[in-house]
């Protein structure tokens, strides 16, 4: 099939959904607003949220919204599928993977506080109809090692089998990064069965993303975690844009100077470059970079994987803004002080 009859229909499917998007004015009136519950009645009556937000229990739960929100972005992975065939379709389903792997942080966590797992169903992301997860069969495990066990037949197992009998205080820190690694892994695999073009241009954006989360991990890991150059090496990701392994391995090794220094000499400086606190904004820089790289690859229109992808992620964003916006008004933070949080930027006119 060719290129620009595959992505024909999508590309005019995601061009409308991007339309639909909230503009500057919407952040700011979400900004100006004196209560959650003030923002959510925004949201339902003036945004493409009120179908996702209708029928709320309470309109002041930070957390159920959330949950609505996330949920409203699967369901847009979902509705994207029937638009693509074979690989490409896989490659969707392979992004689903992550919502899946943040079900099983939460009752991994839950087993760690020794929590009743019966309850965690209740606020995972994907129902059983789009997880290869047996919830309920999970929310019986007594233990640890019964919950792996539980995990049989599906990718995680082995991820995390090596850990079913361990008990130290950083074995949950060990297998979230081990699901990390797996799903990066698996979207690599899988992006690499498309045709060429969109192979090497989604390896790309995987690339980039890698790279920043890496430098984050190495920089917390150093200078919060106190943990060694082989910890951090064990724990980085693979098949970065920039920073191939031998430069990773550069990186943890170096002191916190040259750390710094590595990373200002590449397409990062961003991270470091600037004279706001580096600890409290790295996050929201690195979500920041890539919005914009999102938003370019949008403007373009290439007929290609490109377009789609930057949409699901831009509403992704989004998502985290309007969340980051709910909670920052708890906090009674200033419209200047939210906006320093928010992964968009909202100053000048709208885009």
């Amino acid at each position: 099939m060719g290129s620009k009859r595959r992505f024909a229909a999508i590309n005019t499917k995601v061009r409308v959904l991007k339309s639909r998007l909230l503009t500057r004015k919407d952040y700011i009136k979400l900004m100006e607003k004196d209560k959650v519950k003030d923002q959510v009645s925004y949201l339902l009556e003036n945004t493409l949220y009120k179908e996702v937000l209708e029928n709320l229990i309470d309109m002041e739960n930070i957390k159920e919204v959330e949950i609505r929100l996330k949920q409203h972005l699967i369901n847009q992975y979902n509705k994207f599928t029937p638009y693509f065939t074979g690989e490409y379709r896989k490659l969707f389903r392979t992004m689903l993977l992550r919502f899946e792997i943040e079900d099983l942080k939460l009752y991994l966590r839950a087993l760690d506080r020794k929590e009743d797992l019966s309850k965690i169903k209740k606020v995972t992301l994907l129902d059983e109809f789009y997880s290869y997860l047996n919830f309920d069969k999970l929310s019986r495990a007594r233990n640890l090692e019964e919950f792996i066990e539980g995990l049989k037949e599906t990718i995680y197992y082995d991820a995390l089998k090596p850990y079913a009998k361990e008990e130290h205080r950083k074995i949950l820190f060990y297998m979230e990064m081990n699901l990390d690694r797996l799903y990066f892994k698996s979207l690599k695999t899988q992006s690499q069965k498309l045709d060429k073009e969109d192979s090497i241009l989604f390896g790309d954006t995987l690339g980039k993303n890698v790279d920043l989360l890496n430098i984050q991990w190495i920089y917390r890991g150093t200078e919060f975690y106190n943990l060694s150059p082989e910890e951090l090496i064990n724990y980085t990701l693979p098949d970065g844009y920039e920073f191939n392994y031998e430069k990773v391995k550069e990186l943890c090794y170096s002191s916190k100077n040259k750390f710094k220094e590595i990373v200002i000499k590449s397409r990062y400086s961003f991270l470091f470059d600037t004279e706001k606190d580096v600890d409290l904004y790295m996050e929201r820089r690195t979500e920041r970079y890539l919005y914009y790289q999102f938003l370019n690859t949008f403007k373009k229109g290439k007929f290609n994987i490109t377009s789609s992808i930057a949409y699901i992620h831009l509403l992704e964003y989004e998502i985290r803004d309007i969340i980051s916006i709910l909670e920052a008004k708890n906090y009674g933070l200033s419209l200047n002080e939210i906006k320093e949080y928010l992964v968009r930027k909202i100053e000048g006119s709208d885009e």
